[in-house]
């Protein structure tokens, strides 16, 4: 997921429509690459035929939905498909991408089959073995001659081979769906602060909500008085000041004791309350591995039972003392310590013991 984990949002998701046409795109490659698939030859023998799948009316309405969405995605197809001519019997000279100049028929245009005498459906090997070399008064149709005369020149019998665009400039004869989706995707601004959310090991309902609350969708009171006027937004838990998600974590007297009980000693002369500071120290990677766990994984519980204990008490629920929750929290914590100690990680394994060596 590195690849597109740090996109602005920080969810950590390709989208959907992204992907979908990465796999048209695939699928399209499987048509002219694997000509031993049962379904590539469905498709060779009922839809494409005798043509190319390049020349198919695109505006077809006997055919499968699937099939319509493939015949759209062709133009886009052009920019990553080409073929390496051998002995020519799968390429077609007007439609398949041979030549340096691109796709013949779009070059040339409908004026091309009378200007170089070939038919639409007119395949490598017949021009590779028919073909004499002509004089034109345009210059382009002398170098589409000057190609074909080098071709002819190099022609073997092994076949053709099926080329497909990897990096700019490089291609392959595999496909990649990574580096197609890396040159179709939107690129979007990064997001530095998804790595203190989306690390391993992480508890997924805690990076979620620490997500939300990254994205400033947290429903505290200062966000819920801009549509009532009337609720009461002092904070619950110090009953001093208004409640906004930075007072929660970890300006409130309340979370802050909290937070420093567990994590001050890690930190240190780091140790702060502000939150953007602390969205800096967990996304950043200048601490050792095992610290750097503890602090990302200790960040997202605390954050999470102080919006549970929060919420508890706005529904009128016992407030519980700050050494309550403080223990609550160290005990989930060591918790999952425990239970990634095995899984052969060097900082893993040294995870417990610096936790241990932290307490009081």
């Amino acid at each position: 997921m590195s690849a597109y984990r740090n996109m602005k949002g920080g969810w950590g998701l390709r989208p959907l429509k992204e992907v979908n046409v990465v796999h048209g795109l695939k699928l399209l490659w499987r048509i002219h690459s694997a000509h031993n698939s049962l379904w590539v030859r469905w498709v060779h023998c009922y839809l494409i035929r005798k043509g190319s799948l390049w020349s198919i009316k695109e505006n077809t309405t006997s055919v499968s939905w699937v099939w319509r969405k493939l015949l759209k995605l062709r133009k886009l197809a052009k920019q990553f498909f080409k073929r390496e001519v051998r002995n020519g019997k799968e390429t077609s000279f007007w439609f398949d991408v041979w030549s340096p100049l691109g796709c013949l028929k779009d070059v040339l245009g409908e004026r091309g089959y009378i200007a170089m005498g070939f038919s639409e459906n007119a395949v490598m090997a017949d021009v590779l073995g028919n073909h004499r070399r002509r004089r034109h008064m345009l210059s382009l149709l002398n170098e589409i001659e000057n190609e074909i005369a080098l071709l002819q020149a190099d022609s073997s019998q092994e076949e053709d081979t099926p080329l497909w665009k990897q990096k700019e400039g490089k291609y392959a004869s595999v496909f990649s769906s990574k580096k197609t989706w890396l040159h179709i995707r939107s690129t979007q601004q990064i997001c530095e602060w998804s790595k203190g959310i989306w690390f391993t090991q992480s508890t997924p309902k805690y990076s979620f909500l620490f997500w939300v609350a990254l994205r400033q969708r947290l429903k505290t009171y200062d966000r819920i008085q801009q549509w009532n006027g009337a609720v009461d937004a002092t904070c619950v838990l110090c009953k001093v000041t208004n409640e906004t998600c930075h007072h929660l974590f970890f300006s409130c007297d309340y979370s802050k004791q909290i937070w420093k009980a567990l994590v001050g000693r890690i930190l240190q002369r780091a140790f702060t309350t502000s939150w953007n500071e602390l969205i800096e120290i967990i996304s950043s990677a200048r601490m050792p591995p095992t610290e750097q766990f503890l602090i990302r994984y200790a960040f997202q519980a605390t954050v999470h039972a102080l919006w549970r204990e929060r919420n508890a008490r706005r529904h009128g629920e016992q407030p519980q003392p700050a050494t309550t929750l403080t223990k609550f929290v160290d005990k989930t914590i060591r918790l999952k310590l425990l239970s990634v100690k095995g899984l052969g990680h060097k900082y893993l394994e040294e995870s417990l013991i610096s936790w241990f060596a932290t307490r009081e």
